[in-house]
């Protein structure tokens, strides 16, 4: 068993651990990036969405934006995250959506670098959880939704430091919270799919099982995705309720850990999945058992 294995498996076992795993995010980000420089030639440094989607170095893409949390850690800036325009091939895989790229006019003239810079901070206010999103974080591209009030997000397995993330185009309620929960979810499909590419969680199989969050039977690593990327940001919002924020963003928070506290019990049963391997055990006891 590798060392980066044998991390993984310490890691997710450790119950004083958070559960987005921060001690582990590098080795996995690192043996990520190696990964798709030798499939490649794709580095940090020429990484982008299209070359993935490519699978070759594409033309330098310049960001539209760089962004990050006004707050420092150890009196040291904390890790930019780069936004960059939506590629074309994206925006037709999901124009079934109804969302869309912002053009660049409208993020320069709006509050969605505002909201997008705000989400930062509040991801900030708990330092591991940024240093964990921006380790993970190379892309990100910024959708506009049809509705305001209805937020979309996505990541995709083959493109590994990529996510995209809906904007409201004007300010609204709870609009960074939202946006700040969205990153950390799509951050953390990254993340473990990192871990499966080294440790793998689920036995192939033609089995589903029933998942609440999309209302419909999933193959158990959809599932598994869904119950470990919620615990997270249920436990991220625990968190977050304990700090100096608003009468009304506590509210928010407390909506949100009660709709997904009864997501994970109405999942509960899943924990007796046949298909896990070892590993996939121990993080699914980890995650609902803790």
């Amino acid at each position: 068993m590798s060392s980066v294995q044998n991390l993984i498996f310490s890691t997710i076992k450790n119950p004083s651990s958070s559960i987005w795993f921060p001690a582990l995010t590098k080795q996995l980000v690192n043996c990520g990036w190696k990964a798709i420089y030798q499939k490649y030639g794709i580095q940090e440094g020429n990484y982008s969405t299209e070359a993935m989607l490519q699978g070759r170095i594409g033309n330098s893409i310049t960001a539209t934006a760089c962004l990050n949390p006004i707050i420092q850690h150890n009196n040291k800036p904390l890790r930019l995250i780069n936004i960059y325009p939506m590629p074309e091939e994206i925006v037709a895989m999901y124009s079934y959506s109804g969302s869309k790229p912002y053009s660049f006019e409208t993020l320069q003239n709006s509050t969605v670098l505002q909201c997008l810079q705000e989400s930062l901070d509040i991801l900030a206010t708990i330092p591991t959880v940024y240093e964990t999103v921006s380790n993970l974080v190379a892309s990100l591209h910024i959708l506009q939704p049809e509705d305001d009030d209805f937020d979309i997000s996505y990541s995709l397995p083959n493109i590994p430091f990529s996510i995209f993330v809906s904007v409201p185009s004007k300010h609204v309620k709870n609009d960074a919270l939202r946006v700040a929960e969205a990153i950390l979810h799509e951050a953390m499909h990254l993340q473990l799919t990192l871990i499966e590419q080294i440790v793998p969680m689920i036995i192939d199989t033609d089995e589903k099982y029933f998942s609440p969050w999309k209302n419909e039977h999933r193959h158990p690593r959809g599932v598994l995705h869904a119950i470990y990327v919620f615990c997270v940001i249920k436990e991220f919002f625990e968190l977050l309720k304990r700090q100096d924020i608003s009468s009304s963003s506590i509210q928010f928070l407390n909506e949100r850990c009660s709709v997904i506290s009864n997501q994970l019990t109405e999942i509960n049963d899943f924990k007796n999945c046949l298909y896990f391997t070892d590993a996939g055990k121990t993080l699914i006891n980890r995650l609902l058992f803790d």
